[in-house]
């Protein structure tokens, strides 16, 4: 038998702050499959009512790195790859930029780079665990979800005034003619040093990384549309603006720790996710 996963979409105002959630669900008989989680640079919040996940990062071997009943991870720098047995109940929380933010109040440059984060020792509370604790008696996944928008509407905050310009910016690292940490300085007249440290603090990650992955997702893009057509590794280097063949092989070891013909003939068509555009305004 298949897996069953499934998108639910969020109602304003909470999707300001959760961009979708995505549950996982398999049968007693489902065969235990590895599954790829392409790098995303999102937040994920996790509560699982199954057996411990056990995953890896990158193009790795599964590791004994293992989710119990609630786990934080991100922003997803590595393809993320896990092992789905049978039995799994997942609900996974993604969170838009920022979102994450806006629900913990805990600047996202604080945070590390651990690879599993328990959340209420990030906050040096006990409440992600008390309410695992009440999703689990609840019977159905539509009173889960219930619960988990009615918890995430009474605890997210108001965005902070000094995110906005970043959001209001964000669509100039779409554009590879405009230096989109200069414009977003421009426009809200303050210092590019300034920008940068917001990135950091609101979004975890800084506008130099941003550009890189969103090059390298193009890539990957490309790569999913040619549904097996032969790819045309020079047309990439060119049409995204790499130096050459060994600067885009840099950036698979980086995200997914394989190299470009490995991921077409191993990965690619197998299990491999992308998750949803990103929302970036609220």
């Amino acid at each position: 038998m298949e897996s069953s996963g499934i998108h639910i979409d969020v109602e304003a105002p909470l999707n300001e702050v959760i961009k979708y959630l995505y549950c996982i669900n398999t049968p007693a008989d489902f065969e235990t499959t590895s599954q790829h989680l392409s790098p995303n640079l999102e937040m994920l919040l996790i509560f699982n009512f199954g057996k411990p996940l056990h995953f890896s990062y990158s193009d790795n071997t599964i590791s004994d790195l293992q989710m119990n009943k609630v786990a934080v991870i991100g922003p997803l720098r590595k393809m993320l790859t896990y092992a789905l047995p049978p039995d799994t109940n997942l609900i996974v929380i993604v969170f838009n930029p920022q979102g994450f933010y806006r629900l913990m109040q805990l600047p996202m440059d604080e945070i590390g780079d651990n690879d599993l984060i328990d959340p209420d020792e990030l906050l040096q509370i006990t409440g992600f665990h008390a309410l695992w604790d009440l999703l689990n008696d609840l019977p159905t996944l539509e009173d889960k979800i219930g619960l988990i928008k009615e918890y995430g509407l009474r605890f997210f905050c108001e965005a902070d005034d000094a995110s906005y310009p970043l959001l209001k910016g964000i669509d100039y690292f779409e554009d590879p003619f405009i230096q989109p940490v200069r414009a977003i300085a421009m426009d809200s007249d303050l210092s590019e040093r300034t920008i940068q440290l917001r990135f950091k603090k609101y979004l975890g990650y800084s506008p130099k990384e941003l550009l890189r992955f969103l090059r390298f997702k193009k890539v990957i893009n490309s790569i999913l549309k040619l549904e097996n057509q032969e790819v045309d590794w020079h047309g990439l280097i060119e049409e995204y603006g790499y130096h050459d063949q060994s600067h885009l092989i840099k950036d698979f070891q980086h995200y997914l720790d394989t190299t470009p013909h490995k991921f077409v003939k191993e990965i690619v068509g197998k299990e491999f996710c992308v998750s949803r555009e990103r929302r970036f305004n609220s």
